[in-house]
């Protein structure tokens, strides 16, 4: 029988195969298919917050699971501030997750901010030009 430690340790592995593929995905979507970096960008922001969402349920599951190996919070961050700040606002109040951790709780919405601010700067910028 396959013990708790061997599930997630497959888990992560097949996780890991998933975030290759969005990653491929992305690239590709960025660089062969769309002329337009706009559209390019808008995917590639929808499906990060799509990932951030997703790590913050998976380590909602490991927070139950005694000895799994968890997302670490560092990587929960990161990702909020490349771009998922959206989606895992999103998921900490819709898992109940990292909702009272100081880092998190002031962390992703200055990520938020941050994002905003760069998309205004941009826009401005293609709006001068």
């Amino acid at each position: 029988m396959i013990g708790d430690g061997a599930v997630a340790l497959w888990l992560d592995k097949v996780f890991a195969i998933g975030a290759n593929v969005i990653s491929s995905i992305l690239n590709f979507i960025v660089s062969a298919v769309f002329a337009n970096r706009f559209i390019g960008l808008l995917i590639c922001f929808v499906l990060i917050n799509i990932l951030a969402v997703v790590l913050m349920k998976k380590d909602k599951e490991y927070a139950g699971i005694e000895g799994a190996k968890r997302i670490s919070e560092r990587t929960l961050l990161v990702t909020a501030f490349v771009g998922g700040a959206f989606g895992e606002y999103y998921a900490m109040y819709k898992y109940k997750h990292k909702t009272l951790h100081k880092k998190f709780l002031y962390g992703v919405p200055l990520a938020i901010v941050f994002h905003f601010a760069l998309i205004s700067y941009n826009i401005l910028l293609g709006i001068l030009a």
